[in-house]
């Protein structure tokens, strides 16, 4: 069930939003999304090149905004097995609405997440906030392999569909790879993109033995 929301307030834009209820194993986690994608790239389009270059448009566009498959089938699996982050120390890499990580703090998780996008933090501490839970947030960008160092290690790292583009590919391995602690566990979800097995090859390089799950 959807219900109407409030505004975010953004880095150029404001944004409108729109309440969903999702259910993931037990829990029932309530998010606010961006409404429409395609009102906030118009929103954005519409100051292009009177205020804002073509490139810083495409940065901006608000694509963490929106509920992508990958990253609820990742929450869902989540969802079914609480004691894998019960008490962990866990990581959501390129987090945008952050569902999986709001799910690993519902399910008693020590959490943290990091985007790069500038409108990142609000929306996602108005969705923890929604669940009564606390993320840690941190505006680190996947392909920064030293910022991404200097968050630490992790029992569970947590990424869905972040290979999308080959310089992501290149970087999200030892990204990932950075973060995970010795004997943990990388959980990566994807919706079958191209890309997707240079980044399963380059973990695999670095000692990582992968297990396929299709949901």
């Amino acid at each position: 069930m959807n219900t109407a929301a409030a505004v975010l307030p953004g880095t150029h834009i404001d944004y409108p939003l729109r309440r969903i209820h999702e259910l993931c194993g037990s829990l029932v986690v309530d998010l606010d999304v961006v409404a429409s994608l395609d009102a906030a790239i118009d929103a954005l389009c519409a100051r292009e090149n009177r205020e804002l270059p073509g490139d810083e448009v495409l940065r901006l566009v608000p694509y963490f905004g929106t509920l992508w498959p990958a990253g609820r089938a990742l929450a869902h699996w989540l969802g079914e097995r609480p004691s894998a982050v019960r008490g962990r120390r866990i990581v959501e890499v390129a987090c945008g609405l952050g569902l999986p990580a709001i799910v690993a703090a519902r399910l008693g998780g020590h959490v943290h997440a990091c985007d790069a996008h500038p409108d990142v933090a609000p929306l996602l501490r108005r969705n923890a906030a929604l669940n009564d839970v606390v993320v840690a947030y941190h505006r680190v960008d996947v392909v920064d392999l030293d910022a991404i160092a200097s968050l630490g290690e992790f029992d569970v790292v947590l990424a869905s569909d972040v290979v999308y583009e080959a310089v992501l590919a290149d970087h999200v391995a030892p990204a990932l790879a950075r973060l995970c602690r010795p004997g943990g566990k990388i959980v990566l979800a994807d919706p079958g993109r191209p890309l997707l097995q240079r980044a399963v090859n380059a973990l695999e390089a670095l000692g990582f033995v992968g297990e396929l799950e299709t949901r």
